[in-house]
């Protein structure tokens, strides 16, 4: 029996493991190039073998880096936790030129709306959005009786949240009122009602004070509950929405040119695969998209601990090296403050799906970003406004992760799941990505795209071209108002990631 049909050498130019995409016995003999492999003992897919003897000490390497030091494993025994230490070189943290240069794409767009601003969105929304917590309700009360938006307009949706009181005063409330801000000026967005209690410290009045006359050109309404009371404020809000909803309908899709796109990449429930098969099929698209010379973002901090190996490398200038560190500083301070570490992103199901140790998750995670330059480093929810790939500073809980990267101004999302998840986002359609067959299999109404045929082609790599180009074609659809499968499930995720606490 060949190797090539038990497992997956992910770079074979420099790893010195493969990846078990089916079980095998123990006493399994395997072909290789350098020879007779005989399994010691039974493999299980999302496993890994080493491909040579390991002495102690050595590194393992998967994507062609370095991921864990070896306790001292034999040619054909499995890596796991307990013959491996969570140890890798120290890397340079100098910019350098080592990303791909990708040649230019042309003749793609989408249908899409322009805003006066000069941005495109993928959607048309009127959003009621609360100033904090205490406005939450009421905004789900407005939009209740709104579940069937009309012609010309794809969802009114309330975003409710729990911030803005019962807090100290700065980053906090910095943070709530930016996120408020991008959200209400998103391209994605036709019109807004905003709703204040009247006394928070994110109030209306405070809320004025930081969004820009004219708001994009849109309509945007103001109700305070203090003034009008609670059912006065649902009625009142209810009658703005009418009176407004005709005027965000008129809004029609024009050709866009593919440059406009900010697409983003997500990952969420990963397994062994994900950064084999989804994360990667992503990272084409991006490429691709990037290519023609349109904007992506990538996220999750705690999932790029230990890929600065991978990412310092392809930043472009100094200062982007400089603002990560700082930015990876902050959240690591954070995180030693509250008794924990940034390690603890990797949970029992990731470890369960093979996921060793948090820098093999963290190599497999940063693939989604593809192969170009990183032209920027950004904060949480802070805006996107030029092409290439950029990284934001976020957590790796999902829904606030992908709450930032729709305040950054990603108007399409790629997600890529392992183990499965319905996860949405408020204002941004999201094309859910399974890593194997067997999930979309058993998630078809969650599952938008199946990038599990690599594990199956007898030429992985171009079968990863392939799926990338018709990931290309169908985010594209998604993008001229194709809806997702997140959207069918009304899945409308909105969760601000709060600086006062540490999410992971």
């Amino acid at each position: 029996m060949r190797l090539e049909e038990i497992a997956l050498i992910v770079a074979p130019e420099a790893d010195n493991v493969a990846l078990v995409k089916v079980p095998a016995p123990a006493g399994t003999r395997l072909e290789t190039p350098e020879g007779e492999l005989v399994l010691p003992e039974e493999v299980l897919p999302g496993e890994r073998i080493a491909l040579c003897d390991l002495p102690g000490g050595s590194y393992l390497y998967q994507y062609g880096f370095p991921f864990a030091t070896s306790c001292g494993i034999a040619r054909g025994q499995a890596v796991h936790g307990g013959n491996t230490r969570a140890e890798i070189p120290p890397c340079s943290a100098a910019a350098g030129t080592a990303s791909v240069t990708l040649p230019p794409l042309t003749g793609k767009s989408f249908q899409g709306y322009r805003r006066a601003d000069g941005r495109y969105g993928t959607r048309n929304y009127y959003i009621v959005i609360p100033t904090s917590m205490c406005a939450s309700q009421v905004a789900v009360q407005i939009a209740e009786p709104f579940r069937s938006a009309p012609q010309g307009i794809d969802a009114v949706l309330a975003l409710p949240h729990t911030e803005g009181c019962g807090c100290a005063a700065g980053l906090q409330i910095d943070r709530l009122l930016h996120v408020l801000k991008e959200m209400i000026a998103h391209p994605n967005v036709g019109g807004a009602l905003v709703v204040d209690l009247g006394c928070e410290q994110s109030n209306a009045a405070v809320l004025k004070g930081v969004i820009p006359s004219g708001c994009a050109g849109k309509p945007v309404e103001w109700l305070t509950i203090q003034q009008l009371g609670t059912p006065a404020t649902i009625a009142q809000g209810r009658a703005l929405i009418e009176e407004r909803l005709p005027e965000v309908a008129s809004a029609r899709r024009t050709p866009c040119p593919l440059e406009r796109l900010v697409l983003a990449g997500e990952c969420g429930a990963s397994d062994a695969f994900s950064g084999v098969t989804a994360n990667r099929v992503i990272g084409g698209a991006v490429d691709r998209v990037i290519a023609a010379g349109g904007s992506a973002i990538i996220s999750e901090f705690p999932e790029m601990v230990g890929a600065e190996q991978v990412l310092f490398p392809r930043m472009q200038r100094p200062e982007l090296v400089d603002k990560f560190q700082r930015l990876m500083g902050w959240y690591r301070e954070v995180a030693s403050r509250l008794g924990t570490v940034l390690d603890h992103n990797l949970v029992p199901e990731n470890k369960a799906g093979g996921l060793i140790n948090p820098y093999i998750k963290s190599l497999g995670a940063v693939v989604k970003g593809g192969s170009g330059p990183i032209t920027g480093v950004l904060d949480y929810g802070e805006r996107c406004d030029k092409p290439g790939l950029h990284l934001m500073q976020g957590p790796g809980n999902d829904p606030e992760s992908v709450t930032g990267l729709a305040a950054s101004g990603a108007n399409l999302i790629l997600f890529s799941t392992g183990r499965g998840t319905g996860t949405g986002c408020a204002l941004v359609p999201v094309i859910k990505i399974s890593s194997q067959s067997a999930l979309a299999r058993r998630m078809p109404d969650d599952i938008d795209f199946d990038a599990g045929s690599i594990l199956s082609a007898e030429d992985p790599t171009s079968e990863r071209e392939l799926l990338a180009d018709r990931l290309l074609d169908q985010l594209i659809a998604v993008a001229s108002g194709q809806p997702t499968k997140a959207e069918h499930n009304g899945q409308h995720q909105f969760q601000i990631w709060s600086a006062g606490k540490l999410s992971l």
